[in-house]
């Protein structure tokens, strides 16, 4: 049941990797063929989008890894084992779209303002953090101990 549920995980993991590659390919294409101009990072429209993904960054890569540390204190009391895994499998595959949604942001915002390289390193960022989420089974196991909170 471990197997499949690491498998599950990384369809999810490389999905998102492979969805921003797609959005940052499908932007590119469209700002060279001209189907749209890029916004002014100056601009009101600009900066409205470059605190947008700032904001978003900085809210869901910590968020998403505490709540599923949070989680997994929890998780790691229910003594079914099927039940477990299950429950880890569905708040894994929460904290995978959480910490990671900020890299497709990222680099549709690096397109839409023009090649604004603070929106690159939001997403350079939020690839680090999706980095912790990467699913193993090692890691999955470390993360199901029983949690010891006598220190």
């Amino acid at each position: 049941m471990a197997k499949s549920i690491i498998k599950k995980l990384n369809f999810w993991y490389y999905g998102l990797m492979c969805t921003a590659v797609f959005v940052a390919a499908l932007l590119y294409f469209l700002l060279e063929k001209g189907c749209f101009s890029p916004l002014d990072a100056d601009s009101a429209a600009g900066m409205a989008v470059q605190y947008a993904v700032i904001l978003d960054t900085l809210v869901t890569i910590p968020l998403g890894l505490w709540l599923f540390k949070r989680r997994c204190r929890r998780i790691c009391t229910i003594e079914d084992e099927d039940m477990r895994l299950s429950e880890y499998g569905k708040y894994a595959v929460r904290r995978i779209l959480t910490v990671g949604n900020s890299l497709v942001f990222g680099m549709a915002a690096f397109y839409l303002l023009g090649g604004f390289r603070s929106m690159l390193w939001m997403a350079a960022v939020a690839a680090i953090g999706l980095y912790f989420c990467k699913p193993t089974e090692r890691k999955m196991q470390l993360e199901l101990l029983p949690y010891d909170d006598s220190y």
